[in-house]
């Protein structure tokens, strides 16, 4: 863009902030990716449970030796390795500090971007236009 028509730098701030917003995106794991996992156990290793995002179990294996357990404590054993997975997850996943829609912020930028492209190059053809008239009346 002519720095005329964008004299403040405003059109290359706002590519700048979309480009870094596309970048970002490209590098966030995509909706429902397991990157990150979630390790519990319970009754002495004998019952291991796995979660991933957003938040469900993937993985529950039990070693034979469990069935010599009465139901009651079976399903507090299973819970409990279920729960530690689960704890494990949060702990491992950052916290985001909001509902962030990074695809509507990059959406808006853009718009706004277009639009303050179109308004500096009106801005300035209104400007080349009245020095041209200025010019044709000889500076007067």
């Amino acid at each position: 863009m002519d720095p005329l028509a964008d004299p403040a730098g405003l059109g290359r701030m706002l590519a700048e902030a979309t480009s870094m917003l596309d970048r970002f995106q490209a590098l966030r794991p995509a909706a429902g990716d397991a990157a990150v996992e979630g390790v519990g156990e319970a009754a002495n290793g004998l019952i291991t449970a796995k979660a991933v995002a957003p938040g469900q179990v993937s993985e529950l294996v039990f070693n034979p030796r469990v069935m010599r357990m009465d139901s009651q404590t079976l399903a507090e054993e299973t819970l409990a390795a279920v729960n530690a997975a689960l704890a494990d997850l949060r702990a491992q996943s950052p916290q985001p500090a909001g509902p962030t829609d990074f695809g509507t912020l990059t959406e808006d930028l853009r718009a706004i971007q277009d639009d303050a492209t179109r308004q500096m190059t009106s801005f300035a053809d209104a400007l080349v236009d009245a020095q041209a008239r200025i010019a044709a009346q000889g500076g007067r």
